[in-house]
This record gives C-alpha cells, structure tokens and sequence, in this order.
C-alpha cells in the first residue's frame, strides 16, 4: 500500500507539475504573441522614422551643396564682370584719387540707377568705399547697417593679402545681424593701379527659384525674428518677400501664396486618425556660410503621404503572417511537447543540471533510438566532456604557471589562480595591456600569423619568459589565444650579471694581456738601457774630472761678468734720471697747451655774442626802416641811418664769421698739439717705466750672478765626491740588467696565461650562449 499510495502521490504530482507546465505554455504564447505583435509595431515606427531622419539628414547636405554651388559658383561667376566694370569707371576712380567723400557717396548712389539692376540682373543693396587700408570712406543710402568688413577675421585677412592677390575680387556668402543672408563683392578700385576698394553688397536669393521645385519639396528661409525672405514651394512657386520671382527655367510661376512663415506639419500623426490625409516631413537647415559660420536658417518640408501608406500596408501584412504563424506553431510544439518530450526533458533537465554542478556520474534516462535517443547520446558525451574538460581546468587552474585565454576580439576570457594574483584582479577588473608589455606586443599578440612565439619581456615590475600559443577547434577555426608566463626576474638577472661579469673577466684579460706585452717590451727596453748605463758609466767619470778643471775657469769668467754688470747698472740709473726731467716738462707743456684750448673757446663764445648783437641790430635796422617809411617825408633821414646801421652789422656779421672760422681752426691745431703733447709724455711714461725695469733686472742679474759664483764653488768642491757616485752608479746598473732579465721572464709568462684565460672565457660565453 505504502508504495502504491507512493506511486499515486509521485503520478499526482507528476500531473499537476504538466498541468502547470501547460498553463505556462499557453501564457507564454500569448505573452510571445503580443510581445512580437509589439515589436513588429516598434520596428515599423522605428524604421519609418529612421528613414524620415535619414532622408532630412540628406535634404541638409543636399541643400547645401545647391545653395553653395548656385551662390558661392554660380551666381558669383555671373556677376563679377558686372561689379568689376563699376570698379573701373572714370568718375569713381576720380573720386578715390581725390579722396573727395562727398562726391564718392554720390557716385555709389549712382550705381543703384546701373542697367543692370534696372533690368533686374542682380538686386543691389549697399555699396561701400574703403581707402587702401580698409578705412571706411563712404556709404551708398541704405538701411542695411552692415558690411562684410565687420568680421574682424575677413577684415585681417583682406588688410594683410599680397599685392597680387589684392588686385583679385573677393567673393564672401555672409548674413546681416537680423539673419538677412547676402553676398559681397570686394574689387579693387581703379585696375591694376587700385587707389581704394569697393564693396558691393547684393541679395542673391532670386538665384534659388526653383530649388523647391528641383528637390521636391517647400524651401523657406527665414530671418532672426521668423519673417519669411525667400519660399521656392514643390509647386514652383517662388517669392522673396511679397514680390514673386521667376522660375530659374525661365518660365513664369504661379501665384505667389501666403508669405507668412507657417509651421510645417509634422511626420507622426497617430495611425487612429484619417489615413488619407497628408503627411510632411519637416527639417531645419543651417546654411553654411564657408567660413565656418552660419550664412541663413531655413526649412524644408515634404509629403510623404506615400511613404506612411505603404509601411502601413506592410505592417499590418507582417501581422497578420506572424499571427497566423504563431497560432499554428504554438498549436504543433503542444502537442508534439505533450506526447513525446516533456518526461524526458524533465529527466535531462535534472542531468544537466548535475552535470553543470560538477556531478559528472549521474545516471541518464532510459529513452528509445529516436531524436530524443540522440539527445540521450549527445549528452553522454557532453558528460564526459565535462568531465576532461573539469580534469585539464583543475590542472590549468592549479598549475604555477601563469595562464591567460585571449578571444579573437581581443578581450580577456580566462584567468588561472595564479595569474590573478599576479594581475591582482580577474576577467571582470582586467582588460586591454594587463601585464604592461606595450602596444607593440599588444599588437603582435593580436596578429594570428604570428602565432605561436616564445618571448622574455620586462614590464615594470620583472622579467616574464611568455608563451604566446593559437587554440583552435577541430575545424581549425580560431578560438583564442592562450598566454601563458613565469617569472624569470632571477634568471635573467643572473644571466645578466654574468654576462656582464663574462665582458668584464673577457676586458680584464684582455687589458692583461696587452699590459704584459707592454711590460715585456718594457723589461727588453730596461735590459738594453742597463748595458749601455754600464758601458756609459766609465766614461762619465774622465767627463766629471775635466768638468772639475773648467769650473775653477767659469768662477773667473762669473768675476769679470759683475764688474760689467755694476757698470750697467750705474748707467741705467743715469738714463732714468733724464726720462723723469722729460716727463715733467711734458706735463708742464700739456698743461699751457689746456688753457690756449679754454682760451680759445671763451673768444668763440665772445664771437657767438656778436653774432647775435648784429642780428638784434640787424632786425632793429629793419624795424627802423619800416617805421621811417609809415612816417612818410618825416621819416627819410631815419630811414638813411637805419640802411647804415644794418649795414654795419652786416658787416660786423661777416667779420665775426671770418674770425670764428680763424677761432676754430687755432682750436683744431691746438688740439692736434695737446695730442702730440699727450702721445709724447705717454711715450715718455712708457721709456721711463723700460728704463725702471731694466735697472730691476740689472740688479737681478748682478745678485744671480753672485749666487752663480757661489755656486760655481760648492760644484768645485763636490767634483770630487762625483768618482764615487759613479762607481756606485756602475754598480746599480749591472743589478738592473739582472732584474731586467728576470722582469722578461715573468712578462713571457703572464702573457701566455693571460692568452689561455681569454681562450677559457670566450669558450665558456659561446657553451652559456652569452655571447
């Protein structure tokens, strides 16, 4: 009973866990249902609207490309010829060359009367005249209240351009302080040979007609404040302001409409309202000014009543096919679920769920050699799998050496034990250059056709021996890159200080064994030098004697030598004593010649006051002879004595001018003699200062020869002792020729044993594979 009543409670519980499973299902099949009706919905309104975003991202460059092409080329090209010929114009250049303003503002006046703005080739707007530094002359009547020249940019670059390019015209696409867009010219005035510059302001929007009509749509612009100043409507209507203008193909176009900016209709009517009524993409534009700046704000709009109908149309079409698909799907999967899958899902569920956990002996159920069979076998593999792949994780993860799995897409997918303790973090916090080798080896790692290499690399904390290495799957497809490292810090230091300690034994034996050749050559050099020491020391003692015998001669010579030297010396002191009379006369003589000099100047002071007493006298003769002739008859007489007084101090004036020039030219040889004088004493300063030094070094001369003579005496009375110091000199050479024999052995040896170390340690570098 017990088991029985156990069976019945596990079939029990068996039915309700299907019953549950069931409800799931049909829940989750309607939740599948809307929420794939949903995202239907969402994908349709995601891609109408990106295709609407997409189309106005284009209309914005297409519309800027038009405009620029048909302002900037087009419109400049067509009326440059126009502007330059008013450059050129005789009046205007005559008014320039005159700097006559009055006359300039008039003759920019005139050119709004010009044929060609009557005609209607171009709409003028402002003129303006600027001098060759760009100062504003003058201003034709308008209201516009702006020039190009108000970019302090445009107005560096026209002050600082070349003399050949100066005399090109200048085109600029700029917009007013109220957002009103216009075109400048500047030219300059008069040709070749400018004299100023001229600025033609104009409105080149009639050039746009028809640009609605070309894309296919409503283009407005608009100013600052939202007034319409220029609509080309898909129709191919075409206005600027109130006035209408013609299509660009020449033909008249309708109507001009209201000229009130209207707000464009918008792109995301709700789908509940009339299907059938239009729909208009709408953009706003920012027309490029080609400096960087803003030239006019615009809109375009669309319809785009066919475009919403269609995604429509194909929406509910997606619907109706995913409904239809799902219903039947839905109604399959339950009963092939129900009769054949869910028992032994359940049981491979449990498996699975086993197997995941790392129980790789958990029995699996018994099933048929059906789908479900293949399943049973699929998953006996995957139970072994699981159980290599548990055995090589736990030898990977365990093992010292550091190991790391790379993906192709370069992100770190695995890390063992002991590589994150060595990175100080797992996948989640490591990324990018985790070990800091570099771009370079970032970049080799990522490269599949370097793989697999061995590298020794140091980053900033040791040296790493690497293991860069491909993992593939049975079709040779890449998987990763296994990174695998050590420490080698202490091997490589090691390595490396013997390789220096290697260098500096192989340079130590090196410098040895050119030391011993030096000191063999040396040893043979002192040999030879001690035989002839020998042979030399016998003869030096004959040599010592007869320097004995010429030195009681030399004491003699050094007698006679003092006497002639205190003769010198009493002369000197003569010759001295005349330098120092001459020197003083000559200061005496410098002195008289400076008071001749400020005498001199004091009479030209005195001639530069009568030069202006005749100059008053001069003026006052002229005062004189003016008053005489106001007083008529009267005056005569006065008039005789004012004539003579002015020529007397004319003449006192030409006198006065020969004596100045007699003055200065007694100042110019007096100061050519105090010159003379200075450059004499100096001389004499300089004889006086020689003749001083030369009875020092007579003085000198006569204590050193006194020394020379006792010296003389003291070698006389060593000469005897010199036989002695010779035999013993003898003796000490024919020691050092012995010591000299023994040094050349010992050189002969320690060369060759320097030799045999250098062959040693060069063999033992090339064994260590450190050289």
């Amino acid at each position: 009973m017990t088991g029985e009543k156990a069976a019945k409670t596990a079939m029990t519980e068996g039915s309700n866990s299907l019953l549950t499973l069931r409800r799931i299902l049909l829940v989750t099949g309607l939740l599948l249902s809307g929420a794939v009706t949903w995202m239907l919905l969402w994908t349709g309104d995601t891609y109408r609207n990106f295709a609407i975003e997409t189309l106005n991202n284009s209309v914005s460059g297409t519309v800027n490309f038009f405009v620029g092409s048909r302002v900037a080329q087009d419109y400049g090209d067509k009326v440059t010829p126009i502007v330059n010929e008013w450059s050129r114009l005789g009046s205007l250049v005559k008014s320039f060359q005159e700097n006559d303003q009055t006359r300039m503002k008039a003759e920019l006046n005139i050119l709004s009367n010009a044929r060609q703005v009557v005609q209607g080739e171009l709409d003028l707007i402002e003129t303006v005249a600027y001098d060759e530094n760009f100062t504003k002359l003058a201003t034709s009547d308008s209201e516009l209240g702006a020039s190009i020249t108000d970019d302090p940019a445009v107005l560096e670059y026209l002050k600082n351009r070349e003399k050949a390019e100066a005399r090109k015209p200048a085109t600029y696409m700029w917009s007013t302080p109220d957002g009103r867009p216009v075109f400048s010219f500047i030219l300059p005035v008069g040709g070749f040979r400018a004299v100023g510059f001229l600025e033609v302001v104009t409105d080149p929007l009639p050039t746009l007609a028809g640009i609605g009509k070309v894309l296919g749509g409503n283009f407005r612009i608009f100013d600052t404040d939202g007034t319409l100043l220029f609509e080309s409507l898909e129709d191919g209507q075409t206005s600027e302001g109130d006035e209408q203008i013609a299509a660009a193909d020449g033909s008249d176009g309708a109507e001009p409409g209201n000229t009130e900016a209207t707000p464009p209709e918008t792109a995301n009517t709700p789908d509940s309202e009339n299907a059938s009524a239009t729909q208009r993409a709408a953009v706003d534009i920012l027309i490029s000014d080609g400096r960087g700046g803003t030239w006019a704000k615009a809109t375009f709009d669309r319809d785009i009543t066919d475009f919403y109908s269609q995604t429509n149309d194909l929406r509910m079409l997606s619907i109706e096919i995913l409904v239809a698909v799902l219903v039947v799907g839905w109604l399959a999967g339950w009963i092939l679920l129900r009769t054949t899958v869910f028992r032994n899902l359940r049981a491979f569920a449990r498996a699975m769920t086993s197997i995941s956990n790392g129980d790789t002996n958990v029995d699996l159920p018994k099933v048929g050699s059906d789908e479900i069979g293949d399943m049973k076998k699929a998953l006996i593999g995957l139970r072994e799998s699981v159980r290599q792949a548990m055995i090589l994780q736990n030898m990977v993860e365990n093992t010292p050496t550091m190991t790391a799995l790379i993906t192709p897409a370069g992100t770190l997918s695995y890390l063992n034990a002991s590589a994150q303790d060595y990175v100080g973090g797992n996948t989640d916090t490591v990324s990018g250059d985790f070990l800091n080798l570099g771009d370079d080896f970032q970049t080799k790692l990522s490269n599949p056709e370097n793989l697999p290499f061995t590298e020794v690399m140091q980053n900033d904390r040791d040296y790493l021996e690497l293991l860069a290495a491909p993992v593939r799957d049975k079709d040779n497809v890449l998987l990763g890159t296994m990174l695998a490292w050590n420490k080698v810090t202490e091997r490589e230091e090691s390595r490396m200080a013997i390789t220096e300690m290697m260098a500096e034994v192989a340079r130590v034996a090196q410098s040895v064994t050119e030391q011993s050749e030096g000191l063999l050559g040396l040893a043979s050099e002192l040999t030879s030098q001690s035989e002839n020491t020998v042979a030399q020391s016998g003869g030096a003692l004959d040599v010592s004697r007869e320097a004995a015998s010429n030195t009681q001669n030399v004491a003699t010579a050094v007698e006679e030598l003092s006497s002639s030297i205190a003769e010198i010396n009493r002369q000197a002191s003569e010759a001295s004593n005349v330098t120092n009379r001459a020197q003083q006369e000559a200061e005496e003589s410098q002195r008289n010649i400076g008071s001749l000099e400020k005498a001199s100047s004091e009479i030209g002071s005195i001639i530069d006051l009568i030069n202006d007493v005749a100059h008053r006298t001069k003026l006052l003769s002229l005062n004189a002879t003016i008053e005489a002739e106001r007083a008529g008859p009267l005056g005569k007489g006065f008039a005789v004595v004012a004539n003579e007084v002015k020529s007397l101090a004319d003449q006192t004036a030409s006198a006065t001018g020969k004596i100045g020039e007699l003055t200065a030219a007694i100042q110019q040889e007096v100061q050519k003699a105090a010159h003379s004088i200075s450059t004499v004493g100096d001389v004499i300063h300089q004889v006086n200062d020689i003749q001083s030094t030369i009875t020092q070094s007579v003085d000198e001369q006569r204590r050193a020869t006194g020394e020379i003579s006792e010296n003389v005496q003291r070698i006389a009375a060593g000469a005897g002792s010199m036989d002695e110091m010779i035999q013993f000199v003898n003796d000490g050479a024919q020691s050092t020729g012995k010591n000299a024999h023994d040094l050349n052995t010992a050189s002969h040896q320690l060369s060759e044993m320097a030799r045999n170390l250098s062959e040693r340690m060069r063999a033992f570098s090339e064994r260590m594979k450190l050289t």
